[in-house]
């Protein structure tokens, strides 16, 4: 079964099985990765957006197959506005038990 998961900033701390999984996904997805874009040679600041979509995708399944590994990514999609530089977001992955 697909599960779709997005950032939360709610935990229940007595979740088990699969709840537990997912909550984990989520808590993933709401960490941020604080970043210093002077330092050091090149900045991301001007990396363009697709660029860092994909660093950004690749960092989350990175994350979720380290810290959740019985959590299997499917697809990385993104809700928001580019525009606006809001991003959220959207995972699906497959439990293993």
């Amino acid at each position: 079964m697909t599960h779709q998961v997005t950032a939360t900033s709610n935990i229940d701390f007595g979740a088990t099985g699969v709840d537990e999984i997912l909550q984990n996904v989520a808590y993933i997805l709401s960490t941020f990765v604080i970043s210093c874009p002077l330092y050091g040679k090149r900045s991301n600041t001007d990396a363009p957006f697709y660029l860092t979509k994909r660093r950004n995708t690749a960092r989350i399944i990175d994350s979720i197959r380290r810290f959740v590994p019985r959590a299997v990514v499917i697809d990385v999609d993104y809700l928001g506005d580019v525009f606006v530089g809001k991003l959220e977001p959207v995972v699906k992955v497959i439990i293993n038990e």
